[in-house]
C-alpha cells in the first residue's frame, strides 16, 4: 500500500486545496463507498493527509525529511544517558531544536 498521499490521489505535491479537493471528489466518482469500500477508505485517508495547507506542511516537515527525522531524535529528544547521548545535559536549547528543523526545513525545499 502506498503512504504517499499525492501519489494515491495522482496528484503533484505542489498541488493546491482546489486541484486536492478536485482530484478526489472525481475519484470518489469512480471509486464510491457503496461500491469499493476499501478504496475509498484508502482515498479517504490521502485526502485528509492533504487536504489543507497545514497538513501539507506538516507531511512536507515530518515525512520528507528522515535525515532531519533522524538528527532530531538524536539531539535533541534522547534522555539523558540513552545510549551515551546528551548525558551532559537536561534539555535541548531552542537554539539546537531550531537549528534541526530549519536544516529539515531547507532539505524539504531542495
Amino acid at each position: 500500500m502506498n503512504d504517499d498521499p499525492f501519489a494515491v490521489l495522482g496528484l503533484d505535491e505542489i498541488a493546491d486545496d482546489d486541484a486536492i479537493k478536485r482530484r478526489y471528489l472525481a475519484l470518489v466518482r469512480a471509486w464510491p463507498p457503496d461500491r469499493e469500500p476499501e478504496r475509498f477508505q484508502v482515498l479517504r485517508r490521502a485526502y485528509e493527509a492533504v487536504s489543507g495547507e497545514r497538513e501539507r506542511l506538516e507531511r512536507k516537515l515530518l515525512h520528507t525529511s528522515s535525515a532531519a527525522l533522524t538528527r532530531l531524535k538524536l539531539h535533541c529528544l534522547a534522555t539523558p544517558g540513552s545510549e551515551g547521548r546528551r548525558t551532559s545535559q537536561a534539555a535541548p536549547s531552542q537554539a539546537a531544536i531550531a537549528a534541526v528543523l530549519l536544516d529539515g526545513l531547507q532539505q524539504a525545499d531542495r
